[in-house]
This record gives structure tokens, C-alpha cells and sequence, in this order.
């Protein structure tokens, strides 16, 4: 079960959902990061000055500890969306989970520092749908600006946050410099276009080649 420990109330015409996954999750994908951290690489943005990141790619066929569960706790987060906004889950188009996410850290000082939307800036990006983002610590100052709603979210312990991936949810990280910072973040993407929009893509890569 989801935690009924939400501090967060979000007003419904910010098309935002909230939920709080479990402490104990947060502490294993806290101690994941701990064990791998090696092998991240530098977060990858259009924009490579705008977001000072190491990130950890998580295959979306990795269901070994935590990500298992971790996806199992997603699905239901997912749920609470859709009860909340049932249009998102009624379109006639299917969409799943289709690219690695990331395990994220900033180091003090760093962030996703530019406004930006998640299904901009090529082909690859245009298939998103929503948006899902796991803050793994409690980090006073550290959430994200959310530009068109006027709302900053919180980076509490475990809080989810599932958004469209278009323009009107154009946001930004809140820099802190007395913290560091972790979250899980990624994409749905619809089914037809993803495949549609990779298949173009590797089209003119080749044309281009």
C-alpha cells in the first residue's frame, strides 16, 4: 500500500498527482544509489550546461531489488492518477513505460536549472505522455518550480509526482546549496508513437550516415 503520509495538496486544475511510496523503499534505493554510484555518468539534458546531474540508467526489464518493487508501487501511484484524471487513461492509445529511467543525484549547488517540458526537444522525446518523479530524500529547499501552475513541490521522502509530459507543465529543480539530492524520474510513452518515432529516427540516422 501507498503511505497516507502526504503532506502535499495539490489543487485538482494543476493536473499534478501526489502520493507517498513507502520509507523503507526510499531507504533501498537510497542504498542502491550508495552501492552503484560508480557508475553513473553525467546527466544528459538538450542543454548540457543547464543540468549538473550523475544519473544511473534503470532498464525498464530490471525488476531486480528494489526496482521491482519500486515499479509495483509506481502502478499504483499511476491508479490514484487516473482516478483523479481519468481522460489521461482514456484516449484509445496505450502506453507503457518503454525507456530506461533514471537514478538521479545532484551534488550541492546542482540541478535541472532551466525551464523546460518533457517532450521537447527531438523525435525521441515527442511519444511522452506523463511524467513520474520519486524524490528519495527529505531535502528542505530542494523540489521542483512548476511554472504555469505557480506551485513549487516539496522534495519530501518518498513523494511521487506524475504530470503530462507537454508544455503546460514546464518546470524547473530548486537549487539548494546546503544539500544534496536524489530522485527516480521517467516517462510513459505511448506505444504506436514510440515505435513510429524510433523508426524515423533510425531512418534519417542512416540517410544522414
Amino acid at each position: 500500500m501507498l503511505s497516507d503520509n502526504l503532506e502535499l495538496h495539490l489543487p485538482k486544475h494543476t493536473l499534478i498527482g501526489a502520493s507517498i511510496m513507502p520509507s523503507e523503499l526510499m531507504d533501498k534505493i537510497g542504498t542502491f544509489w550508495d552501492e552503484n554510484k560508480d557508475k553513473a555518468h553525467k546527466g544528459l539534458s538538450g542543454d548540457m550546461y543547464t543540468k549538473e546531474s550523475k544519473d544511473i540508467d534503470i532498464s525498464v526489464d530490471d525488476f531486480s531489488e528494489p526496482w521491482g518493487d519500486y515499479r509495483k508501487y509506481l502502478q499504483l501511484c499511476l491508479k490514484d492518477y487516473f482516478k483523479e484524471y481519468p481522460e489521461s487513461d482514456t484516449m484509445q492509445q496505450a502506453f507503457d513505460i518503454h525507456t530506461s529511467y533514471n537514478l538521479q543525484w545532484y551534488a550541492k549547488g546542482g540541478g535541472f536549472k532551466s525551464w523546460h517540458h518533457e517532450n521537447a526537444g527531438n523525435l525521441l522525446h515527442i511519444h511522452r505522455h506523463l511524467v513520474f518523479m520519486t524524490y528519495i530524500d527529505d531535502v528542505p529547499d530542494a523540489g521542483t518550480f512548476f511554472k504555469y501552475q505557480e506551485i513549487v513541490t516539496p522534495s519530501q521522502k518518498g513523494l511521487t509526482l506524475i504530470w503530462p509530459a507537454g508544455f503546460t507543465h514546464v518546470h524547473k529543480g530548486q537549487i539548494t546549496e546546503k544539500h544534496e539530492k536524489r530522485i527516480v524520474t521517467g516517462w510513459y510513452s505511448y506505444d504506436e508513437m514510440f515505435k513510429t518515432s524510433y523508426e524515423i529516427f533510425n531512418k534519417t540516422k542512416d540517410k544522414i550516415a
